[in-house]
Parts: structure tokens; C-alpha cells; sequence
């Protein structure tokens, strides 16, 4: 039996000082957007399966369209964005940096809303970093921004001759019995890596290694964690790719990617954890 008070499990609901919270952390974010030259864009609820193809069907809520058409509900906001603007309103428009507020579902009733943004230009990783810096820092929060590059876990697994999924679930006691992978899981800061470049780094790791370390550098922020052994947070996304997190609660998701072909980078931040923090942090004083 269903009571008429109950939603589903995954839905979302807001009332009250929570629906008043949402909507200006929502406003502060679009505020910051526009005084950094984006534009703002809602894309459809619904997109069209065959454009979903990189991910799991599993994880997609799957509907037919009335011409008996495979459609599915909006499960990432990155990839129909990229595909709006590149194949629709680049020439019309020319503009390459967005923002999207809205949310994105998941199998079976999962709705998670997001901040996020896309900037279809080189060098764009330090200005997204800085942006989302900036909102967390008018949220009153301090998260630890954890950095990775993807390409050094794909070299080691090449030249241990192990699966990078075979690595992230191996047991860390047994990773740290291979003498590479535990000199690499020791770094934790960007002068730890810094030391590692200059005594101990392998010449087929330096490159990849230095751009992290450069990337690292360039932010100005002081909770820098870097995550060597680190799975790519989405599939799309390589290269450099970082993680907001406080508490255990993962705030953001961001990195370079290319998507049709257009190098990018892009970030989304998870409103309801960012509520989480907020509503802890107001109930602990």
C-alpha cells in the first residue's frame, strides 16, 4: 500500500528553509557564471537513447517517444550539452563557456540535481577550478580539492602488465607490495610529488607526473590532495580530472574530456551534498 504523503525513493523533495537554501546557492551560481562571460543553458529532459551511448543501459531510464522512438530521461548533463552546442548553436552563437542548472536521473528513480559547466576551450582548467572555488568559498564551505591524471594510472597498468580495474580493487596491502604502486600511493601532496619527480620518478611516468604537478601549482588553494592511484571519475573524462569532498561527502566531479571531437572541460557539483554540508554545518554550530 502507498500513502498518499509518500515519493518515491530517490525523488527529491524541498520545502521551507530547504527550498529557500537551494534557490540561493542556485542564484550565487548563476551569478558567478555570467560575471565570468557564460551562458546559461537547459537542455531537454528527454534525449534520444542511441546518445547515450557511453554509458551503461543498466544505469538509464529507457521510455518510448510516440512515434515508438528509444528515448531516455537525461542522464548526464556533459554529453547533450556538448552535443547541443557543437551540432546545433556553435554557429549560431559562438559562444563556448556554459552553465547548466538542472537535474539528471538515473535507473530505477534516482534525481540528482547539479551546478555545472562546460568550457569548450583550451586552457579553460584553471578557470573552472577558480570558479568553483569561488562558489564554495561564498557557500562558506572548504572542501578538499583531490587532483588525479588518468594517463599515469593507464602507463603503470601498461608497464605492470595489469588491468587499471585489476589495480583500483586490489586491497592496498597488496598494491603496496608492487614497489612502483606503493612509491606512487605515498604521494599525497603536490610537494610530494614534487620530491618524487625530482628523485625517484620513472622517465616513462615524468611527463604526465609534471602536468599534474603544474596543474597543482597554478591553483590557487590551499587543500590540494593528489590521488595518483585514482579512478576516472566518469568515463569521458581524462587527463587531469579532479574532486571536491568534505566529510566523505563528494561535492564535485570535474576534469578535461573530449566529447565530438571538441576538447573541453567541464565540472558538476552536486546540490544536495553541498545542503548536507550546509545544513551540518548550521546544526554543529
Amino acid at each position: 500500500m502507498i500513502l498518499q504523503h509518500e515519493i518515491p525513493q530517490g525523488g527529491k523533495l524541498y520545502f521551507g528553509k530547504s527550498a529557500k537554501l537551494k534557490r540561493e546557492i542556485e542564484k550565487s551560481a548563476s551569478e558567478v557564471f555570467c560575471n565570468n562571460g557564460f551562458e546559461e543553458i537547459l537542455t531537454p529532459s528527454f534525449s534520444f537513447l542511441q546518445h547515450q551511448q557511453l554509458f551503461s543501459d543498466r544505469e538509464i531510464l529507457r521510455l518510448s517517444s510516440e512515434n515508438n522512438q528509444q528515448i531516455s530521461l537525461r542522464y548526464d548533463s556533459t554529453i547533450d550539452t556538448i552535443r547541443i552546442i557543437t551540432k546545433r548553436l556553435m554557429r549560431s552563437t559562438g559562444a563556448k563557456k556554459w552553465f547548466y542548472i538542472q537535474p539528471v536521473f538515473s535507473y530505477p528513480s534516482n534525481e540528482i540535481h547539479q551546478i555545472g559547466a562546460e568550457c569548450l576551450e583550451k586552457e579553460s582548467f584553471n578557470l573552472l577550478l577558480e570558479i568553483s572555488t569561488q562558489l564554495f568559498k561564498i557557500w562558506g564551505i572548504q572542501p578538499h580539492i583531490q587532483l588525479s591524471n588518468t594517463n599515469i594510472m593507464q602507463l603503470c597498468s601498461q608497464e605492470l602488465n595489469l588491468n587499471p580495474t585489476e589495480i583500483l580493487n586490489t586491497q592496498v596491502d597488496h598494491l603496496l607490495k608492487i614497489p612502483l604502486l606503493a612509491q606512487l600511493l605515498k604521494i599525497q601532496t603536490p610537494q610530494d610529488l614534487q620530491k618524487f619527480i625530482q628523485e625517484k620518478a620513472p622517465l616513462f611516468l615524468k611527463n604526465e607526473l609534471q602536468k599534474l604537478l603544474e596543474s597543482a601549482k597554478s591553483i590557487k588553494y590551499d587543500n590540494i590532495i593528489i590521488s595518483i592511484i585514482q579512478d576516472v571519475p566518469v568515463n569521458y573524462y581524462c587527463d587531469i580530472t579532479f574532486r571536491a569532498f568534505l566529510q566523505n561527502i563528494t561535492l564535485m566531479l570535474g576534469g578535461n574530456y573530449t566529447i565530438h571531437n571538441t576538447p573541453s572541460c567541464g565540472f558538476g557539483i552536486y546540490t544536495d551534498n553541498v545542503l548536507i554540508i550546509l545544513h551540518n554545518k548550521e546544526n554543529h554550530g
